[in-house]
């Protein structure tokens, strides 16, 4: 086995024993993702945290852009940790021409990015050549320079100290992540174990492969405004949505990719259809108006269940793909993001972990079945909403909205996934709406569902 992964398999070995003596809060990664910089940053989580910095007009000399650190407060035996602790710095600069990974571990800026704090009393520099991720895979070659020595901790005073430096070269930018972590005698509170996972699994490139120069495309004319069931816009174009048979309207966000609705679609009464997807997660937002007066080989049906539908088998449903884990929902805004709007249809704010409510542990016993008074009162995971709006003028009755948050078994977009389900009726029709997001779509495209959410309005007239 090569050498880089004989060290992986051994701190992830100690990595799970001590988790064994661990609380159980279990360690959930809190993540940064920048397109500008093209990177993807992860900081642990658990009984004392990390947490990102307030960004300091100092760091710019370094190229320093965003940064992190683990404060204790007291060790495991009760006394007080002083400066010990964790920090973290990922900078980003502008490569040489010409130099490759194996190069920058006789770097002599790149070395004394990781040795500045130690000030001459670092131990012997170990460096390997390694893989981290990048374009959704972790074959992107790496340099990791380890150390240890003397150098000031959190509270500015000298202490046993190791270092890490992760280093690679993508896109022409130079990007390095230093780790410091100034741990107690026997490291019981997991400072080395922090910052040795954050070196094998806490920076990833969005993509490894040199930006292409595009051509100005031409400029195509604006969609006519229709009523809803023409064929789709071009992506990257906002459209201004009628459906005057059902008497409201929508704003479709430049960011939202509308897709064709099939003939087998219609029947099922699906009004507006949208998603997509990238290395790095997936969304999709569909809209269904169903009316409420039906008939069946002549009968009067009833019409939709909404409750149902938001209940019993939503909850059959979203186990039975999400069937290990934890199950979450999110808390709902207090007002929509859109200033002046007047609807409940709406997304949380998802970059805010503060929201997210954990409702069933990992582990913990799921019930079988629920029914909707289950779903809003006792488990929350959905609500009846009082202020029932959807525009200055349009309001659903019935209105309940919901969401719940899982893992899917392996194979699909890593982390969690979300699904946002949203119903309400009117004197004509019963609508129900989805939003799901996969991976880290949310990042990219949940503003821009937010926001299309917000611009739908019920009861509106047409002149003509």
């Amino acid at each position: 086995m090569p050498r880089t992964h004989l060290v992986l398999a051994g701190w992830l070995a100690f990595a799970a024993t001590l988790a064994l003596l661990m609380p159980p809060s279990a360690a959930v990664a809190k993540t940064w993702s920048s397109d500008e910089q093209n990177v993807i940053l992860e900081i642990p989580e658990g009984a004392n945290p990390w947490t990102w910095l307030s960004h300091n007009p100092a760091w710019g000399k370094a190229g320093i852009v965003k940064a992190a650190k683990r404060e204790l407060v007291k060790l495991k035996g009760g006394k007080p940790a002083g400066g010990l602790g964790a920090l973290m710095h990922l900078a980003v600069r502008d490569a040489e021409e010409g130099v490759s990974v194996e190069d920058l571990a006789d770097d002599d800026d790149v070395r004394e990015f990781l040795l500045k704090r130690f000030k001459g009393s670092e131990g012997d520099v170990e460096s390997e050549v390694t893989t981290m991720g990048a374009d959704g895979k972790f074959d992107h070659p790496a340099l990791v320079l380890r150390t240890k020595g003397k150098a000031n901790d959190l509270k500015a005073k000298e202490g046993a100290c190791e270092g890490i430096l992760l280093a690679t070269i993508a896109r022409g930018k130079l990007i390095m992540m230093r780790l410091y972590a100034w741990p107690s005698e026997y490291d019981e509170e997991g400072l080395s174990v922090d910052i040795n996972y954050m070196e094998s699994n806490a920076l990833s490139l969005i993509t490894a492969k040199e930006k292409k120069t595009k051509k100005a495309a031409p400029k195509k004319a604006a969609p006519e405004k229709g009523d809803g069931d023409d064929e789709p816009g071009d992506e990257g174009e906002e459209e201004y949505l009628e459906f005057r048979a059902q008497r409201w309207t929508m704003t479709k966000h430049k960011k939202i990719k509308r897709l064709e609705i099939t003939d087998e679609e219609k029947t099922d009464f699906l009004v507006f259809k949208a998603a997509d997807s990238d290395r790095m997660g997936s969304y999709a937002f569909y809209i269904y108006g169903p009316p409420n007066t039906q008939y069946i080989d002549g009968v009067q049906a009833p019409p939709p269940n909404l409750m149902r539908w938001i209940g019993p088998s939503w909850w059959q449903n979203f186990d039975n793909n999400h069937p290990k884990g934890e199950l979450a929902t999110w808390k709902w805004p207090k007002k929509p993001q859109t200033k002046g709007a007047k609807t409940f249809l709406t997304l949380p704010y998802m970059e805010e972990e503060k929201n997210r409510k954990v409702i069933f542990k990992a582990g913990k016993k799921r019930p079988v079945e629920v029914d909707a008074s289950d779903m809003i009162k006792k488990l929350g995971f959905a609500q009846k909403v009082k202020k029932n709006n959807i525009g200055p003028k349009g309001k659903g009755g019935e209105a309940v909205r919901g969401s719940m948050v899982g893992k899917r078994p392996a194979g699909g977009f890593p982390g969690f996934e979300t699904v946002y389900r949203f119903a309400f009726r009117n004197r004509e029709h019963s609508y129900r709406i989805f939003v799901t997001f996969s991976g880290m779509a949310y990042k990219k495209w949940g503003e821009a569902i937010r926001l299309t959410l917000e611009s739908i309005e019920f009861g509106k007239k047409f002149k003509d």
